[in-house]
């Protein structure tokens, strides 16, 4: 399978695009053994403890490749979206675990497991996005 990238696509963001579908790769590969070799198959021990690590180093691979993103990045303007991005992002993520830490230990609230909040924080990039979009004219979109 090839994954399509715009031919106006800059160095940065192929290599952006290339780490992402491989941290994703990794991500989801070592997820579906976690399911069948320690939930259906009863891994256990260091091995489980190392399997089951995986998935979230594959996910912290994503601060990361964002990162690199704005360290390739030629453009200037557009370096400044992505950091506007990633500081909403990490903004939104903080503030909603801490609120949520707080009712979780004073309110009878249901717990959210901790590999949510990177999820949260990818949907800020995009809450991100949106507020380069209505205050620059321009989301920072990958070309």
């Amino acid at each position: 399978m090839m994954i399509a990238i715009s031919k106006r696509a800059t160095a940065a963001t192929r290599r952006y695009f290339w780490r992402i579908a491989a941290a994703m790769a990794l991500y989801i590969g070592s997820l579906y053994a976690c399911e069948i070799l320690i939930e259906d198959n009863g891994l256990a021990g260091p091995a489980a403890y190392a399997l089951a690590a995986l998935p979230g180093l594959a996910f912290a691979a994503v601060p990361w490749i964002f990162t690199r993103l704005i360290v390739e990045e030629t453009d200037e303007f557009f370096r400044m979206l992505y950091v506007r991005q990633l500081l909403v992002a990490s903004g939104l993520t903080l503030t909603a675990a801490a609120v949520w830490g707080f009712l979780e230990t004073y309110l009878p609230v249901p717990h959210i497991a901790a590999f949510w909040w990177p999820t949260l924080w990818c949907f800020g990039l995009g809450v991100g996005a949106v507020y380069d979009k209505v205050t620059m004219g321009v989301a920072g979109e990958c070309r």
